[in-house]
């Protein structure tokens, strides 16, 4: 998990503001908007009337979470070192019960790097299965020196990227397993949290 400062704020919603912006394309005819070179983002602007009575305003991008005034809602941040601004992990609508997610940050958020990579584990398993080349063919099949050598110099650079390519695809495969997993927990733990701030049930008449 990156090092950051994780920030949860919740209260009431005041305002809600949304606009759509098209990312125009520089082409040699000109600048032009088109669905091949070009997006359309969508911006929601929430001004809430926090817990502790502060106005607050908070922007998100591309969410297709339903907010109007009057509902509580809880942002979950996160402040990286070397960012100036907070980054959105999650928005939860406490009146609705919904929540979305927001991928970058919250993948920046869950990252974590490997001891070794997988250049380093290859480089170390081609060393190892040379190693073991130049023992067999000196000491159990007796070659000379050098053709045990050569046999281990040959056996360790077919092995190398082969290994490479075995490592690169299990790092990205276990690391997209465990971004999912990290992604359940987390959402699972900041649903809970949230759950103080949600607005009390109206007494049934």
């Amino acid at each position: 998990m990156a090092e950051a400062e994780l920030e949860i704020s919740a209260g009431d919603v005041l305002d809600v503001q949304l606009t759509s912006e098209t990312v125009v394309i520089e082409t040699p005819a000109g600048r032009r908007a088109s669905r091949e070179q070009g997006h359309i983002t969508t911006r929601m602007r929430l001004f809430v009337k926090e817990t502790d009575g502060r106005e607050q305003v908070y922007d998100f991008e591309d969410t297709e979470l339903g907010v109007r005034e009057t509902q509580r809602v809880a942002i979950v941040r996160a402040r990286f070192k070397r960012e100036p601004q907070p980054v959105n992990l999650l928005l939860f609508n406490l009146s609705s019960g919904q929540h979305d997610a927001f991928a970058p940050g919250l993948d920046a958020y869950l990252a974590s790097k490997p001891l070794l990579g997988p250049i380093l584990k290859s480089l170390a398993l081609a060393m190892i299965g040379a190693l073991s080349v130049w023992l067999i063919s000196r000491h159990v099949l007796h070659y000379t020196d050098i053709a045990s050598w050569l046999l281990a110099a040959g056996a360790g650079i077919m092995l190398y990227p082969v290994l490479v390519w075995i490592w690169r695809f299990w790092d990205e495969f276990s690391d997209e397993r465990r971004r999912n997993a990290a992604r359940k927990r987390f959402l699972a733990e900041m649903s809970a949290r949230v759950q103080a701030y949600a607005p009390a049930a109206t007494p049934a008449k």
